[in-house]
């Protein structure tokens, strides 16, 4: 009896994210990496990296910032946030010679 209330005590909880966030925080990281590195003249110029805020600051005043890919999913879904993608950046990314 006491494992069968257990069980209804732990359905009984709010759901959680499928993903914790030191995995959600993991992704987000890959994908500005993958940005920094495609880019050299961000590479090269890069000051910092804010996963709050999901911008990437290069050459002092520079910033490229991302958003969350948000697709529709259907009633119930429970999983991971969408991942972010870029938005806009406030200076050139490619060096112009």
């Amino acid at each position: 009896m006491k494992s069968f209330t257990a069980l209804l005590f732990l359905l009984a909880l709010p759901a959680q994210a499928a993903l914790p966030p030191q995995y959600q925080n993991r992704r987000d990281l890959d994908v500005m990496l993958a940005f920094i590195q495609q880019y050299p003249r961000v590479e090269a110029g890069l000051n910092g990296i804010d996963l709050d805020a999901y911008t990437v600051r290069y050459e002092g005043e520079c910033i490229a910032s991302f958003i969350r890919d948000v697709q529709p999913k259907p009633p119930g879904w429970i999983g991971p946030m969408d991942p972010i993608v870029f938005k806009s950046s406030s200076c050139d990314l490619d060096y112009h010679y």
